[in-house]
């Protein structure tokens, strides 16, 4: 008796969890613009950043290590540093909708604005939320005089800046409060100071500050990871 041939049914597609997947593709490659960026690092910075120089710096060093940031912000070298007119326009968006807030003590995210946040950062990769992270939590420590040092020291973007040969007068003081915040290497507060590392490390010693004290956590190694 011959076999009876079998018959394989189609397998019953679950539309509702095609969709979702499909809605998540589609999120994770949307491009996101400035004022998202700008709602971001504001969620990453615990929903506040000290000023709109914070602000600006924050994405600039952001933007170095997120392509997709990269893309959709330009940086030019202004009077305080590396500007941009798109992170500019953003934040003044976030103040006028009401997403943010601005008074002497900084920029800060309101209810609605860490509504919108919070389903943008849901969408975000782990590896971007690590960076924007490290970035706020770098920068947020900072004074804006130490910022922009820092910024001029590693980056440069000096050529139109009217604060520079102020800052470089006090650079040793300055790279000296960020090695004891932490925030950079004995490394990297020697080339800020622009001091060859043995001299920066007696004038450390004659200032009471123990020299290698502070780990290597300066943005830039932290994105060897």
């Amino acid at each position: 008796m011959p076999r009876e041939k079998r018959v394989d049914r189609p397998r019953k597609i679950d539309v509702s969890r095609f969709m979702e997947k499909l809605r998540r593709s589609v999120e994770e490659s949307r491009v996101l613009d400035p004022l998202e960026w700008v709602l971001l690092l504001l969620y990453a910075a615990g929903g506040r950043i000290p000023s709109r120089i914070h602000m600006q710096k924050a994405l600039f060093i952001a933007a170095r290590h997120v392509e997709e940031l990269g893309e959709v912000l330009e940086f030019n070298a202004y009077r305080m540093g590396p500007w941009s007119e798109e992170v500019n326009d953003a934040l003044e968006n976030a103040l006028l909708s009401g997403l943010a807030s601005e008074s002497g003590d900084g920029i800060f995210l309101t209810e609605q604005g860490i509504a919108k946040a919070r389903v943008l950062w849901n969408g975000l990769g782990e590896r971007h939320r690590r960076i924007l992270k490290d970035v706020a939590k770098f920068v947020n420590a900072m004074s804006i005089d130490e910022l922009l040092l820092y910024i001029y020291t590693v980056y440069g973007y000096g050529e139109k800046s009217d604060v520079i040969d102020k800052l470089l007068r006090r650079r040793r003081e300055l790279a000296m409060s960020m090695f004891r915040k932490g925030l950079v290497s004995i490394e990297l507060a020697a080339r800020i100071a622009g001091e060859p590392l043995p001299r920066f490390v007696e004038y450390l010693k004659r200032r009471g500050v123990k020299p290698f004290v502070a780990e290597v956590s300066d943005i830039e190694e932290a994105e060897k990871l």
